[in-house]
């Protein structure tokens, strides 16, 4: 019996106009006065390290970078930059329409819900700022656990935190990182959703149990 429905975040509840982050980025270097090529660069490189949260938190990161190109930023502009960092993604998510009643939906029939998310450090302050967070009963941030999809870690620090054995778990994704072959090795019912916005820029997972059109054919699986 299923006790336990997690999720993943980006392209599954909600999806990302990466332009928007593009441009926050460019305002970032403006104005901490380094080449915005070069600053764009560097989050493109890092992304593993940051997802892997081997930067630290936001500040440690944008720290970081900066002395990468030479400057040596105060405390207070560093606080500043991350704030409009995570501003920027703030403004640049948008949750699928079906995102906030599929999870009331499942609360209400007594199921536990968790998150498994590959990200960096700003993903945990946007799902407070948008208030998604309330919703969950465990959330699994690859940034913080320092493990990434596939690794079997993440799905265990994951049912772990929910104290569900992986039969008793589904976990609905799009499929990134090959993370739903990965959730079906581990146990899980592994569900695949494709719907509009996906950004397809992490691959995909050919091997799942169930495949959906809309977050809310999760509950019909459920029965």
């Amino acid at each position: 019996m299923i006790r336990a429905v997690l999720f993943d975040l980006y392209d599954t509840l909600l999806y990302l106009n990466s332009s928007v982050v593009t441009e926050t980025r460019r305002q970032l270097a403006i104005r901490a006065g380094v080449d915005p090529d070069a600053w764009g660069a560097l989050w493109r490189d890092n992304i593993q390290d940051r997802m892997l949260g081997r930067l630290g938190g936001l500040e440690d990161e944008i720290r970081t970078m900066l002395q990468q190109l030479g400057a040596v930023p105060p405390a207070e502009l560093v606080a500043e930059l991350a704030e409009t960092e995570t501003a920027g993604w703030i403004g640049a998510v948008t949750l699928y329409p079906e995102t906030v009643p599929t999870l009331a939906a499942l609360r209400e029939r007594g199921l536990l819900l968790g998150l498994i998310s590959n990200c960096s450090a700003q993903a945990g302050a946007v799902l407070e700022r948008i208030g998604l967070a309330q919703y969950f009963d465990g959330i699994v941030l690859s940034c913080d656990v320092g493990a990434v999809k596939p690794d079997p870690a993440i799905f265990e620090h994951a049912i772990q935190q929910l104290r569900v054995a992986p039969g008793e778990s589904m976990f609905v994704a799009d499929g990134a990182f090959t993370e739903l072959d990965a959730a079906k090795r581990f146990g899980m019912v592994a569900v695949k959703i494709e719907q509009a916005h996906q950004s397809g820029d992490y691959g995909t997972s050919t091997s799942f149990d169930h495949r959906v059109e809309r977050l809310t054919e999760v509950l019909d699986l459920l029965g």
